[in-house]
Protein backbone atom coordinates (compact mmCIF):
# COMPACT_ATOMS: atom_id res chain seq x y z
CA UNK A 1 0.00 0.00 0.00
CA UNK A 2 1.30 3.32 -1.07
CA UNK A 3 0.91 5.99 2.02
CA UNK A 4 0.28 8.75 -0.34
CA UNK A 5 -3.05 7.32 -0.46
CA UNK A 6 -3.68 7.72 3.55
CA UNK A 7 -4.88 11.97 4.19
CA UNK A 8 -2.90 13.76 5.65
CA UNK A 9 -5.52 15.12 8.25
CA UNK A 10 -5.73 13.03 11.20
CA UNK A 11 -6.06 9.33 11.14
CA UNK A 12 -9.26 7.49 10.55
CA UNK A 13 -8.56 3.74 11.37
CA UNK A 14 -11.87 2.56 9.96
CA UNK A 15 -11.44 4.27 6.79
CA UNK A 16 -7.63 2.88 6.52
CA UNK A 17 -8.51 -1.19 7.55
CA UNK A 18 -11.70 -0.70 4.54
CA UNK A 19 -9.01 0.49 2.03
CA UNK A 20 -6.26 -1.88 3.15
CA UNK A 21 -8.66 -4.37 2.39
CA UNK A 22 -9.69 -2.86 -1.00
CA UNK A 23 -6.05 -2.88 -2.22
CA UNK A 24 -5.11 -6.33 -1.04
CA UNK A 25 -7.90 -7.94 -3.38
CA UNK A 26 -7.16 -5.36 -6.27
CA UNK A 27 -3.27 -6.04 -6.19
CA UNK A 28 -3.31 -9.75 -5.45
CA UNK A 29 -4.22 -10.90 -8.93
CA UNK A 30 -0.45 -9.14 -10.20
CA UNK A 31 1.73 -9.95 -7.51
CA UNK A 32 3.86 -13.39 -8.02
CA UNK A 33 4.83 -15.36 -5.79
CA UNK A 34 8.21 -16.02 -4.90
CA UNK A 35 8.67 -19.33 -3.41
CA UNK A 36 5.41 -20.92 -5.23
CA UNK A 37 8.10 -23.17 -7.50
CA UNK A 38 9.63 -24.23 -3.90
CA UNK A 39 6.45 -25.14 -2.03
CA UNK A 40 4.95 -27.24 -4.93
CA UNK A 41 8.39 -28.89 -5.89
CA UNK A 42 7.98 -31.22 -8.90
CA UNK A 43 4.82 -33.52 -9.43
CA UNK A 44 5.10 -37.01 -9.92
CA UNK A 45 3.84 -37.32 -13.19
CA UNK A 46 6.37 -34.88 -14.55
CA UNK A 47 9.10 -37.01 -12.74
CA UNK A 48 7.50 -40.18 -14.36
CA UNK A 49 7.51 -38.94 -18.02
CA UNK A 50 4.21 -38.56 -17.96
CA UNK A 51 2.03 -35.19 -19.44
CA UNK A 52 0.87 -33.51 -16.25
CA UNK A 53 -2.39 -33.63 -15.66
CA UNK A 54 -4.74 -29.93 -15.62
CA UNK A 55 -7.23 -29.35 -13.42
CA UNK A 56 -9.88 -26.69 -14.39
CA UNK A 57 -10.05 -24.80 -17.78
CA UNK A 58 -6.89 -24.32 -19.78
CA UNK A 59 -5.21 -21.18 -18.12
CA UNK A 60 -7.26 -21.55 -14.73
CA UNK A 61 -4.45 -23.62 -12.48
CA UNK A 62 -1.45 -21.68 -13.44
CA UNK A 63 -3.03 -18.71 -12.67
CA UNK A 64 -4.21 -20.19 -9.00
CA UNK A 65 -0.57 -21.32 -8.58
CA UNK A 66 0.72 -18.02 -9.77
CA UNK A 67 -1.36 -15.86 -7.19
CA UNK A 68 -1.74 -17.62 -3.69
CA UNK A 69 0.36 -15.93 -2.17
CA UNK A 70 -1.74 -12.43 -0.87
CA UNK A 71 0.96 -10.93 0.89
CA UNK A 72 2.43 -7.53 -0.75
CA UNK A 73 5.95 -6.10 0.37
CA UNK A 74 5.91 -3.87 -2.73
CA UNK A 75 5.27 -0.78 -1.71
CA UNK A 76 7.49 2.22 0.30
CA UNK A 77 6.45 5.11 2.63
CA UNK A 78 7.11 8.71 1.19
CA UNK A 79 5.54 12.19 1.41
CA UNK A 80 5.83 15.33 -1.17
CA UNK A 81 5.72 17.90 0.98
CA UNK A 82 9.29 19.38 1.98
CA UNK A 83 8.80 20.44 5.76
CA UNK A 84 6.37 18.08 7.46
CA UNK A 85 7.42 14.83 4.76
CA UNK A 86 9.55 13.58 7.61
CA UNK A 87 6.62 13.92 10.35
CA UNK A 88 4.22 12.61 7.98
CA UNK A 89 6.39 10.03 7.07
CA UNK A 90 7.18 8.71 10.48
CA UNK A 91 3.57 9.04 11.32
CA UNK A 92 2.32 6.87 8.30
CA UNK A 93 4.90 4.01 9.27
CA UNK A 94 3.99 4.25 12.97
CA UNK A 95 -0.06 3.96 11.16
CA UNK A 96 1.67 1.04 9.19
CA UNK A 97 2.90 -0.87 11.88
CA UNK A 98 -0.16 -0.59 13.63
CA UNK A 99 -2.26 -1.71 10.93
CA UNK A 100 0.23 -4.63 10.43
CA UNK A 101 -0.42 -5.60 13.68
CA UNK A 102 -4.06 -6.45 12.90
CA UNK A 103 -3.62 -7.04 9.91
CA UNK A 104 -0.68 -9.40 9.27
CA UNK A 105 -1.94 -12.66 10.89
CA UNK A 106 -5.40 -12.67 9.11
CA UNK A 107 -3.09 -12.34 5.71
CA UNK A 108 -0.79 -15.42 7.06
CA UNK A 109 -3.54 -17.31 7.64
CA UNK A 110 -5.12 -16.85 4.15
CA UNK A 111 -1.99 -17.27 3.05
CA UNK A 112 -1.00 -20.74 4.78
CA UNK A 113 -4.81 -21.93 3.85
CA UNK A 114 -4.15 -20.91 0.38
CA UNK A 115 -0.73 -22.88 0.11
CA UNK A 116 -2.42 -25.92 1.59
CA UNK A 117 -5.22 -25.60 -1.02
CA UNK A 118 -2.55 -25.41 -4.04
CA UNK A 119 -0.69 -28.21 -2.20
CA UNK A 120 -3.99 -30.38 -2.14
CA UNK A 121 -4.94 -29.55 -5.64
CA UNK A 122 -1.38 -29.99 -6.82
CA UNK A 123 -1.32 -33.83 -5.16
CA UNK A 124 -4.89 -34.38 -6.62
CA UNK A 125 -3.87 -33.53 -10.26
CA UNK A 126 -0.51 -35.60 -9.79
CA UNK A 127 -3.16 -38.73 -8.38
CA UNK A 128 -5.02 -38.07 -11.39
CA UNK A 129 -2.42 -37.96 -13.70
CA UNK A 130 -1.13 -41.62 -12.75
CA UNK A 131 -4.89 -42.92 -12.71
CA UNK A 132 -4.89 -41.52 -16.13
CA UNK A 133 -1.36 -43.13 -17.40
CA UNK A 134 -2.78 -46.29 -15.84
CA UNK A 135 -5.81 -45.76 -17.08
CA UNK A 136 -4.11 -45.26 -20.61
CA UNK A 137 -1.54 -48.48 -20.20
CA UNK A 138 -5.16 -50.52 -19.62
CA UNK A 139 -6.70 -49.34 -22.40
CA UNK A 140 -3.36 -49.83 -24.39
CA UNK A 141 -2.88 -53.59 -23.14
CA UNK A 142 -7.04 -54.31 -23.99
CA UNK A 143 -7.24 -52.65 -27.41
CA UNK A 144 -4.08 -55.34 -28.02
CA UNK A 145 -6.06 -58.21 -26.09
CA UNK A 146 -9.36 -57.49 -28.14
CA UNK A 147 -7.43 -56.69 -31.40
CA UNK A 148 -5.94 -60.06 -31.06
CA UNK A 149 -8.72 -61.96 -30.56
CA UNK A 150 -10.76 -60.02 -33.40
CA UNK A 151 -7.78 -61.30 -35.58
CA UNK A 152 -8.49 -64.69 -34.25
CA UNK A 153 -12.14 -64.75 -34.92
CA UNK A 154 -11.49 -63.07 -38.22
CA UNK A 155 -9.28 -65.71 -39.93
CA UNK A 156 -11.19 -68.57 -38.16
CA UNK A 157 -14.53 -66.82 -39.90
CA UNK A 158 -12.80 -66.29 -42.89
CA UNK A 159 -11.82 -70.20 -43.33
CA UNK A 160 -15.27 -71.64 -42.35
CA UNK A 161 -16.51 -68.81 -45.08
CA UNK A 162 -14.08 -70.04 -47.43
CA UNK A 163 -15.20 -73.29 -46.97
CA UNK A 164 -18.57 -72.84 -46.81
CA UNK A 165 -18.08 -71.03 -50.03
CA UNK A 166 -15.94 -73.63 -51.32
CA UNK A 167 -19.14 -76.01 -51.24
CA UNK A 168 -21.77 -74.09 -52.24
CA UNK A 169 -19.88 -73.34 -55.59
CA UNK A 170 -19.27 -76.82 -55.55
CA UNK A 171 -22.72 -77.69 -55.39
CA UNK A 172 -23.80 -75.09 -57.65
CA UNK A 173 -21.60 -75.70 -60.44
CA UNK A 174 -22.48 -79.17 -60.44
CA UNK A 175 -26.33 -78.10 -60.55
CA UNK A 176 -25.24 -75.94 -63.62
CA UNK A 177 -23.76 -77.61 -65.44
CA UNK A 178 -26.71 -80.42 -65.04
CA UNK A 179 -29.23 -77.70 -66.02
CA UNK A 180 -27.06 -76.57 -68.63
CA UNK A 181 -26.49 -80.54 -69.72
CA UNK A 182 -30.57 -80.67 -69.81
CA UNK A 183 -31.27 -77.19 -71.35
CA UNK A 184 -28.68 -77.88 -74.20
CA UNK A 185 -30.47 -81.30 -74.93
CA UNK A 186 -33.88 -79.61 -75.19
CA UNK A 187 -32.17 -76.61 -77.11
CA UNK A 188 -31.18 -79.28 -79.60
CA UNK A 189 -34.19 -81.34 -79.84
CA UNK A 190 -36.14 -77.70 -80.48
CA UNK A 191 -33.81 -76.34 -82.87
CA UNK A 192 -33.68 -79.45 -84.50
CA UNK A 193 -37.19 -79.46 -85.03
CA UNK A 194 -37.30 -76.22 -86.14
CA UNK A 195 -34.53 -76.60 -88.88
CA UNK A 196 -36.62 -79.93 -89.97
CA UNK A 197 -39.70 -77.37 -90.35
CA UNK A 198 -38.10 -74.74 -91.71
CA UNK A 199 -36.56 -76.98 -94.49
CA UNK A 200 -39.47 -78.44 -95.16
CA UNK A 201 -41.29 -75.21 -95.46
CA UNK A 202 -38.39 -74.03 -97.42
CA UNK A 203 -38.76 -76.49 -99.33
CA UNK A 204 -42.59 -76.57 -99.86
CA UNK A 205 -41.72 -72.47 -100.33
CA UNK A 206 -39.08 -73.31 -102.94
CA UNK A 207 -41.16 -75.69 -104.52
CA UNK A 208 -44.10 -72.90 -104.89
CA UNK A 209 -41.93 -70.46 -106.41
CA UNK A 210 -40.27 -72.84 -109.24
CA UNK A 211 -44.19 -73.42 -109.75
CA UNK A 212 -44.86 -69.92 -109.89
CA UNK A 213 -42.11 -69.43 -112.28
CA UNK A 214 -42.68 -71.97 -114.14
CA UNK A 215 -45.82 -70.70 -114.61
CA UNK A 216 -45.01 -67.38 -115.19
CA UNK A 217 -42.52 -68.37 -118.04
CA UNK A 218 -44.85 -70.46 -119.77
CA UNK A 219 -46.99 -68.03 -119.80
CA UNK A 220 -44.94 -65.86 -120.89
CA UNK A 221 -44.37 -68.37 -123.94
CA UNK A 222 -48.13 -68.85 -124.43
CA UNK A 223 -48.67 -65.53 -125.08
CA UNK A 224 -45.52 -64.98 -127.43
CA UNK A 225 -46.74 -68.19 -129.06
CA UNK A 226 -49.94 -66.34 -129.37
CA UNK A 227 -48.59 -63.15 -130.59
CA UNK A 228 -46.49 -64.70 -133.11
CA UNK A 229 -49.45 -67.24 -134.17
CA UNK A 230 -51.81 -63.81 -133.95
CA UNK A 231 -49.32 -62.21 -136.78
CA UNK A 232 -48.50 -65.04 -138.45
CA UNK A 233 -52.42 -64.94 -139.38
CA UNK A 234 -52.15 -61.28 -140.17
CA UNK A 235 -49.43 -61.80 -142.15
CA UNK A 236 -51.50 -65.05 -143.98
CA UNK A 237 -54.28 -62.69 -144.73
CA UNK A 238 -52.48 -59.65 -146.17
CA UNK A 239 -50.35 -62.58 -148.29
CA UNK A 240 -53.94 -63.43 -149.61
CA UNK A 241 -55.22 -59.98 -150.22
CA UNK A 242 -51.57 -59.29 -151.98
CA UNK A 243 -52.60 -62.13 -154.52
CA UNK A 244 -56.09 -60.74 -154.95
CA UNK A 245 -54.76 -56.62 -155.15
CA UNK A 246 -52.40 -56.76 -158.13
CA UNK A 247 -53.61 -54.09 -159.77
CA UNK A 248 -53.30 -51.69 -156.65
CA UNK A 249 -50.66 -49.24 -157.30
CA UNK A 250 -47.34 -49.17 -155.58
CA UNK A 251 -48.15 -46.71 -153.02
CA UNK A 252 -51.06 -48.38 -151.57
CA UNK A 253 -49.38 -51.70 -151.26
CA UNK A 254 -46.42 -49.81 -149.69
CA UNK A 255 -48.49 -48.68 -146.76
CA UNK A 256 -49.86 -51.71 -145.39
CA UNK A 257 -46.19 -53.14 -145.96
CA UNK A 258 -45.40 -51.30 -142.26
CA UNK A 259 -46.84 -53.83 -139.01
CA UNK A 260 -47.25 -51.37 -136.43
CA UNK A 261 -47.62 -53.86 -133.90
CA UNK A 262 -44.28 -55.61 -134.54
CA UNK A 263 -42.48 -51.37 -134.68
CA UNK A 264 -44.55 -51.03 -130.90
CA UNK A 265 -43.17 -54.50 -129.67
CA UNK A 266 -39.69 -53.63 -130.87
CA UNK A 267 -39.18 -49.86 -129.89
CA UNK A 268 -41.86 -49.04 -127.30
CA UNK A 269 -41.35 -52.08 -125.16
CA UNK A 270 -42.92 -55.20 -123.66
CA UNK A 271 -46.47 -54.99 -122.61
CA UNK A 272 -45.26 -55.88 -119.07
CA UNK A 273 -43.23 -52.94 -119.09
CA UNK A 274 -45.63 -50.67 -120.85
CA UNK A 275 -48.51 -51.88 -117.94
CA UNK A 276 -46.09 -51.07 -115.32
CA UNK A 277 -45.26 -47.63 -115.93
CA UNK A 278 -48.77 -47.15 -116.65
CA UNK A 279 -49.69 -48.25 -113.31
CA UNK A 280 -48.65 -45.06 -112.10
CA UNK A 281 -52.16 -43.20 -113.48
CA UNK A 282 -54.70 -46.27 -112.55
CA UNK A 283 -55.24 -44.08 -109.21
CA UNK A 284 -56.99 -40.79 -111.16
CA UNK A 285 -59.67 -43.46 -112.50
CA UNK A 286 -60.66 -44.81 -109.15
CA UNK A 287 -64.40 -44.71 -108.90
CA UNK A 288 -65.03 -44.09 -112.06
CA UNK A 289 -67.00 -46.20 -114.50
CA UNK A 290 -66.73 -44.88 -117.87
CA UNK A 291 -63.52 -44.84 -119.28
CA UNK A 292 -62.18 -44.06 -122.65
CA UNK A 293 -58.93 -45.11 -123.59
CA UNK A 294 -57.65 -43.50 -126.63
CA UNK A 295 -55.24 -45.11 -128.79
CA UNK A 296 -55.26 -48.09 -126.70
CA UNK A 297 -52.43 -49.84 -128.76
CA UNK A 298 -52.58 -53.34 -127.41
CA UNK A 299 -54.91 -52.82 -124.38
CA UNK A 300 -52.32 -52.49 -121.58
CA UNK A 301 -54.37 -49.41 -120.10
CA UNK A 302 -57.71 -51.43 -120.58
CA UNK A 303 -56.15 -54.55 -118.98
CA UNK A 304 -55.62 -52.28 -115.86
CA UNK A 305 -58.71 -51.19 -115.95
CA UNK A 306 -60.37 -54.53 -115.96
CA UNK A 307 -57.95 -55.34 -112.96
CA UNK A 308 -58.41 -53.03 -111.12
CA UNK A 309 -63.18 -53.33 -111.37
CA UNK A 310 -63.08 -49.67 -113.29
CA UNK A 311 -65.24 -49.50 -116.55
CA UNK A 312 -63.71 -48.74 -119.99
CA UNK A 313 -63.22 -49.21 -123.21
CA UNK A 314 -60.61 -48.31 -125.76
CA UNK A 315 -60.30 -47.04 -129.52
CA UNK A 316 -57.42 -47.06 -132.32
CA UNK A 317 -57.22 -46.90 -135.89
CA UNK A 318 -54.88 -49.49 -136.42
CA UNK A 319 -56.77 -52.59 -137.25
CA UNK A 320 -54.24 -54.84 -136.56
CA UNK A 321 -54.08 -53.76 -132.61
CA UNK A 322 -57.63 -53.72 -132.43
CA UNK A 323 -57.67 -57.28 -133.68
CA UNK A 324 -55.54 -58.17 -130.73
CA UNK A 325 -57.49 -56.58 -128.21
CA UNK A 326 -60.36 -58.59 -128.84
CA UNK A 327 -58.60 -61.36 -128.87
CA UNK A 328 -58.11 -60.13 -124.80
CA UNK A 329 -61.51 -59.88 -124.33
CA UNK A 330 -61.02 -55.95 -124.34
CA UNK A 331 -63.58 -53.70 -125.64
CA UNK A 332 -62.06 -51.90 -127.93
CA UNK A 333 -63.69 -50.13 -131.41
CA UNK A 334 -61.10 -49.13 -134.55
CA UNK A 335 -62.03 -45.81 -135.12
CA UNK A 336 -60.49 -41.95 -134.77
CA UNK A 337 -60.82 -39.99 -131.64
CA UNK A 338 -62.72 -37.25 -133.15
CA UNK A 339 -65.54 -38.86 -134.54
CA UNK A 340 -65.84 -41.46 -131.66
CA UNK A 341 -66.23 -38.22 -129.71
CA UNK A 342 -68.66 -36.65 -131.76
CA UNK A 343 -71.18 -39.15 -131.83
CA UNK A 344 -70.89 -39.29 -127.62
CA UNK A 345 -73.25 -37.63 -125.42
CA UNK A 346 -72.03 -34.62 -123.52
CA UNK A 347 -70.94 -35.39 -120.16
CA UNK A 348 -71.05 -39.36 -120.80
CA UNK A 349 -67.66 -39.86 -119.81
CA UNK A 350 -65.74 -39.53 -116.10
CA UNK A 351 -62.01 -40.05 -117.51
CA UNK A 352 -60.16 -39.78 -120.52
CA UNK A 353 -56.89 -41.31 -121.06
CA UNK A 354 -54.34 -40.62 -123.91
CA UNK A 355 -50.83 -42.02 -124.09
CA UNK A 356 -48.50 -41.58 -126.71
CA UNK A 357 -51.06 -40.49 -128.65
CA UNK A 358 -50.56 -36.40 -129.58
CA UNK A 359 -47.23 -36.46 -130.96
CA UNK A 360 -49.05 -38.06 -133.86
CA UNK A 361 -52.09 -35.79 -134.63
CA UNK A 362 -51.52 -32.05 -136.51
CA UNK A 363 -52.61 -29.21 -134.82
CA UNK A 364 -56.15 -28.72 -135.87
CA UNK A 365 -57.04 -32.33 -134.87
CA UNK A 366 -55.53 -32.11 -131.65
CA UNK A 367 -57.21 -28.80 -130.62
CA UNK A 368 -60.28 -30.27 -131.52
CA UNK A 369 -59.97 -33.52 -129.81
CA UNK A 370 -59.37 -31.75 -126.62
CA UNK A 371 -62.39 -29.45 -126.77
CA UNK A 372 -64.43 -32.89 -127.46
CA UNK A 373 -63.18 -34.32 -124.60
CA UNK A 374 -64.05 -31.39 -122.03
CA UNK A 375 -67.36 -31.85 -123.70
CA UNK A 376 -67.79 -35.56 -123.15
CA UNK A 377 -66.32 -35.62 -119.55
CA UNK A 378 -68.56 -35.40 -116.29
CA UNK A 379 -68.11 -32.16 -113.87
CA UNK A 380 -65.12 -33.29 -112.33
CA UNK A 381 -64.00 -35.51 -114.66
CA UNK A 382 -60.04 -36.47 -115.45
CA UNK A 383 -58.46 -36.21 -118.87
CA UNK A 384 -54.22 -37.57 -118.34
CA UNK A 385 -52.30 -37.14 -121.92
CA UNK A 386 -49.15 -38.76 -121.70
CA UNK A 387 -46.60 -38.07 -124.84
CA UNK A 388 -42.68 -37.64 -125.56
CA UNK A 389 -41.08 -34.54 -123.27
CA UNK A 390 -39.16 -32.71 -125.99
CA UNK A 391 -37.37 -30.87 -123.19
CA UNK A 392 -35.00 -33.99 -122.80
CA UNK A 393 -32.51 -34.50 -125.63
CA UNK A 394 -31.95 -38.15 -125.01
CA UNK A 395 -35.77 -38.04 -125.76
CA UNK A 396 -35.50 -35.71 -128.34
CA UNK A 397 -32.68 -37.91 -130.11
CA UNK A 398 -35.11 -41.32 -130.38
CA UNK A 399 -38.14 -39.13 -131.32
CA UNK A 400 -38.24 -39.77 -135.18
CA UNK A 401 -37.73 -43.54 -134.87
CA UNK A 402 -41.39 -43.74 -134.67
CA UNK A 403 -42.27 -42.40 -138.97
CA UNK A 404 -45.61 -41.98 -137.82
CA UNK A 405 -44.49 -38.95 -135.34
CA UNK A 406 -45.47 -35.67 -136.55
CA UNK A 407 -43.94 -33.28 -133.86
CA UNK A 408 -42.96 -33.04 -130.41
CA UNK A 409 -45.81 -30.91 -128.17
CA UNK A 410 -44.29 -29.03 -125.47
CA UNK A 411 -45.00 -29.49 -122.12
CA UNK A 412 -46.14 -25.57 -121.69
CA UNK A 413 -47.79 -26.01 -125.29
CA UNK A 414 -50.18 -28.48 -124.55
CA UNK A 415 -50.90 -26.72 -120.84
CA UNK A 416 -52.22 -24.01 -122.93
CA UNK A 417 -54.51 -26.24 -125.26
CA UNK A 418 -55.95 -28.18 -122.03
CA UNK A 419 -56.29 -24.48 -120.32
CA UNK A 420 -58.00 -23.15 -123.53
CA UNK A 421 -60.47 -25.80 -123.79
CA UNK A 422 -61.59 -25.50 -120.42
CA UNK A 423 -59.63 -27.90 -118.04
CA UNK A 424 -58.60 -26.83 -114.34
CA UNK A 425 -56.07 -27.52 -111.87
CA UNK A 426 -53.69 -28.72 -114.35
CA UNK A 427 -50.35 -30.24 -113.29
CA UNK A 428 -47.02 -32.14 -115.03
CA UNK A 429 -45.95 -35.30 -113.99
CA UNK A 430 -42.72 -36.32 -115.41
CA UNK A 431 -41.82 -39.83 -116.04
CA UNK A 432 -39.43 -42.41 -117.00
CA UNK A 433 -36.05 -41.25 -115.92
CA UNK A 434 -33.03 -41.92 -117.86
CA UNK A 435 -30.77 -44.78 -115.76
CA UNK A 436 -28.17 -43.37 -113.95
CA UNK A 437 -25.62 -45.25 -115.75
CA UNK A 438 -26.28 -43.56 -118.69
CA UNK A 439 -26.27 -39.84 -117.18
CA UNK A 440 -22.71 -37.55 -116.74
CA UNK A 441 -20.58 -38.73 -113.73
CA UNK A 442 -20.10 -35.92 -110.78
CA UNK A 443 -16.56 -35.27 -109.14
CA UNK A 444 -17.28 -36.90 -105.44
CA UNK A 445 -16.06 -34.46 -102.86
CA UNK A 446 -14.60 -35.51 -99.41
CA UNK A 447 -15.29 -34.53 -95.99
CA UNK A 448 -11.92 -32.35 -96.29
CA UNK A 449 -11.68 -29.33 -98.29
CA UNK A 450 -9.04 -27.81 -100.31
CA UNK A 451 -8.24 -25.15 -102.97
CA UNK A 452 -10.33 -27.08 -105.74
CA UNK A 453 -13.68 -27.70 -103.79
CA UNK A 454 -15.56 -25.13 -104.98
CA UNK A 455 -13.98 -25.66 -108.43
CA UNK A 456 -15.72 -29.22 -108.16
CA UNK A 457 -18.83 -27.59 -107.10
CA UNK A 458 -18.85 -25.35 -109.72
CA UNK A 459 -18.25 -27.96 -111.94
CA UNK A 460 -20.92 -30.33 -109.85
CA UNK A 461 -23.83 -27.76 -110.58
CA UNK A 462 -23.21 -27.66 -114.28
CA UNK A 463 -23.07 -31.72 -114.63
CA UNK A 464 -26.67 -31.15 -112.93
CA UNK A 465 -28.42 -28.88 -115.15
CA UNK A 466 -26.34 -30.86 -118.46
CA UNK A 467 -28.31 -34.05 -117.18
CA UNK A 468 -31.34 -32.22 -116.26
CA UNK A 469 -31.20 -30.93 -120.06
CA UNK A 470 -29.88 -33.89 -121.90
CA UNK A 471 -30.91 -36.66 -119.84
CA UNK A 472 -34.10 -35.64 -118.52
CA UNK A 473 -37.16 -37.62 -117.51
CA UNK A 474 -38.15 -39.33 -121.37
CA UNK A 475 -41.72 -38.76 -121.03
CA UNK A 476 -44.34 -36.87 -119.34
CA UNK A 477 -48.21 -36.31 -118.75
CA UNK A 478 -50.36 -33.44 -117.97
CA UNK A 479 -53.39 -34.08 -115.32
CA UNK A 480 -56.39 -31.84 -115.76
CA UNK A 481 -59.92 -31.76 -114.35
CA UNK A 482 -62.90 -30.51 -115.35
Amino acid sequence: MDRSDIPDEGTNVEELMRKIKENIKTRKAIDLCANAGDMTGMRADEAEGHTPFKIGKPGEWDYVKSNWDIQNNNYSISSHRRILGKVLVKGRELVHGEVRRYVDPMVWKQREFNASIIRILDDIAARLGGISAQVDDKIAQSQSTISAQVDDKIAQSQSTISAQVDDKIAQSQSTISAQVDDKIAQSQSTISAQVDDKVAQSQSKISSDIDEQVKSVVAAMNEDIENRAWLAGILDNRIAKESVRASNTISESHADCINYFVFEERFRGARADIKERQSAFIKYFKGCRNVLDIGCGRGEFQELLRDHEIGGRGIDIDEDMVNFCKSKGLDVEKIDAVSYLQKLEDKSLDGIFIDQVVEHLEQEYLIEMLNLSFMKLIYGGTIVVETVNPLSFFSFANFYIDMSHKRPVHPETLRFLLNVAGFREIKIELIAPVRDDARLKKIKIGERRDEHSEEIEIYNHNIDMLNATIYGPQDYALIGIK
